[in-house]
């Protein structure tokens, strides 16, 4: 594990949901995946599809963009009983005392927006480390330091599929939870040997 991790958890994360507004859209699809010191994912993620609360709140852009229909969710967990299975998931972790999941994600401010109104505010301090990896960060940062260095800025798009294609990463299924979160950890590794020359 890396010392700046501090003891807790790198773990990647993504959510799919029914609109871009937390506490009015929901998550519909989520997984959480956590990552070994070389930032490969281990073996005992989440991921899980979620019915809505409120099927008429779905966004017709976001359907678009993820392709999950109100039909696939039938039969599928509530919200409730999704939120205690992740809790139950996170205890299943086994972390030290007082240590949590680190999150790296691309556009946490986004997934994190979402958690909170999932998870409640309290349980998602209580499993939720503050100082995320977010790759769009990342990419701005580098953009940033090279137009400061008067060089071309390499990033032109900053959305996970244009950040990807730029390093070859193969993202074949976009807008799955579990799909963009093991994209978003290899382009992490990939902005760290992109700075180490």
């Amino acid at each position: 594990m890396m010392n700046s991790w501090n003891g807790h958890l790198l773990t990647a994360v993504d959510v799919e949901t029914t609109g871009t507004l937390a506490g009015w859209h929901e998550i519909i699809q989520i997984a959480a995946v956590p990552l070994d010191q070389h930032l490969d994912p281990l073996d005992n993620f989440f991921y899980i599809n979620m019915q809505p609360e409120h099927p008429e709140r779905i966004s017709k852009e976001a359907e678009r963009k993820h392709k999950i229909k109100l039909s696939d969710l039938e039969g599928c967990v509530t919200q409730e009983r999704g939120a205690d299975l992740f809790e139950e998931w996170f205890k299943g972790l086994d972390l030290m005392f007082n240590k949590r999941l680190l999150p790296m994600a691309h556009n946490w401010g986004f997934e994190r927006s979402f958690l909170i109104h999932w998870l409640g505010e309290e349980s998602f301090n209580e499993m939720w480390q503050g100082t995320p990896s977010d790759t769009i960060a990342v990419a701005r940062f580098i953009n940033d330091l090279c137009i400061w260095h008067a060089r071309k800025h390499p990033f032109g798009y900053l959305n996970l599929g244009g950040l990807c294609d730029q390093f070859d990463i193969p993202l074949e299924d976009a807008h799955d939870a579990l799909a963009d979160c093991i994209a978003t950890a290899k382009l992490y590794r990939s902005f760290i040997q992109y700075l180490g020359g």
